[in-house]
């Protein structure tokens, strides 16, 4: 993968074009709701993108997708609002397997009167993802933290409700 990503099929093989440019679209569109889910706190839409052996390695909590979700959905109780914008994506697609790099800019909103600072994080989803009945779900996640700022992981008063110990 020299590039980071499948390179598009010959140009003379419309059907073999077809194929991949669907497959990207598809890969896009799986991030796309997952940003939704998480936005709107609507976890049965995040739980749809993954499959449910997903294991997954995230920036405080790692393990099984059932636990780590209800690790996520507590999180997210801590600030009124996020916005999780996918930027960059590279995705290599090998029959009904793949791998799919996203480069994420997380924002977590703190309350007008909060004294904390908002949330930014800079990360890189690298996840392998398998076709399921025609629909793409992810296999297995591991989460890169590039970067942040505020307060990460959030301070809280009493015991912390995210990450748990």
């Amino acid at each position: 993968m020299p590039l980071r990503e499948t390179l598009a099929p010959d140009a003379s093989d419309p059907e073999a074009n077809m194929r991949w440019l669907r497959d990207r679209e598809q890969l896009a569109m799986l991030y796309q709701r997952y940003a939704y889910g998480v936005d709107t706190k609507d976890f049965e839409i995040v739980r749809s993108v993954f499959h449910p052996d997903c294991v997954v390695s995230g920036t405080l909590e790692d393990g099984a997708l059932g636990p780590y979700l209800e690790g996520i959905e507590l999180g997210l109780q801590q600030w009124p609002a996020t916005m999780h914008f996918m930027g960059n994506q590279y995705v290599e697609v090998d029959g009904d397997r793949g791998h799919v790099e996203t480069w994420v800019v997380a924002y977590h909103m703190e309350a007008a009167d909060s004294p904390l600072d908002h949330l930014v994080l800079g990360l890189r989803y690298q996840d392998d993802v398998l076709r399921v009945e025609g629909d793409w779900k992810i296999i297995r996640r591991n989460t890169v933290k590039q970067w942040h700022t505020g307060p990460f992981p959030r301070p809280t008063l009493g015991p912390p409700a995210y990450p748990r110990r």
